[in-house]
Parts: structure tokens; sequence; C-alpha cells
């Protein structure tokens, strides 16, 4: 789910960036929530599938607990690169991305995604 969650993110945020030119961090969160949206139903229902069925109650709101997490410290990093550094916004994404793909697994598979004691 990893890949397809980069590479859908990744089209999100080159389209934001490269064609609707909108700013870095905009087109950033932008692909972010989109990708959450998609990884979460994706990750619920064929990685991790800590219940039955799918759902958007407590999961989701770690899930995006997490995400947020990771959101923040991809754009304090793409904004370093960019505002600091001076590197070009998009080889600054694909630089971060790997670590972003990462931390977004572990923290699915050992807290928001997992399963509950009684169904290991």
């Amino acid at each position: 789910m990893g890949g397809i969650n980069f590479v859908f993110t990744f089209l999100v945020f080159t389209t934001a960036l490269k064609v609707l030119s909108i700013g870095y961090a905009a087109a950033l969160l932008l692909s972010w929530f989109a990708g959450n949206i998609l990884t979460y139903t994706l990750n619920f229902l064929w990685v991790f599938r800590p219940e039955a069925k799918l759902s958007f109650r407590g999961r989701f709101f770690k899930y995006l607990t997490a995400g947020s997490l990771s959101i923040s410290l991809n754009l304090a990093g793409l904004t370093a690169l960019v505002e600091i550094g001076g590197f070009d916004p998009f080889w600054s994404q694909v630089l971060i991305m790997p670590f972003v793909i990462v931390f977004n697994f572990t923290t699915a598979k050992f807290w928001s995604l997992r399963k509950d004691e009684a169904q290991r």
C-alpha cells in the first residue's frame, strides 16, 4: 500500500505544484489529506484488517493523529530544504518521501490500525 500511496500522493503533489501552481506547502497538505483517506481505507481493508468492517471511528482519529505528526515533520523538512537550503520543492519531496513512508507504516502497524488483543 505504501507504493500506491507514494504514487497517488506524489501525483497529487506534483499536479498541484507544477500544473495548478499551488505553493509547495498547500500542495503537500492537499496530497496529505487525499492520501490519508486512500491509505486508511486500503490499509484497513487489505493490510492490517483490525476489524471485520471498515470503520471511521476511533481508529480513523488515531490514524489522522499519526498522519498529522507525519505531515508536520514532512512540512518542516520540506520547508527547511526549500527555504533554508534553497533546494527545489519537487526534489526535496522526493528525498523526504521514503522517511515518510516508513514512519506512516510503522505508526499504522503498531498503533492506529493494530488489532485488539482479543483478535490476535
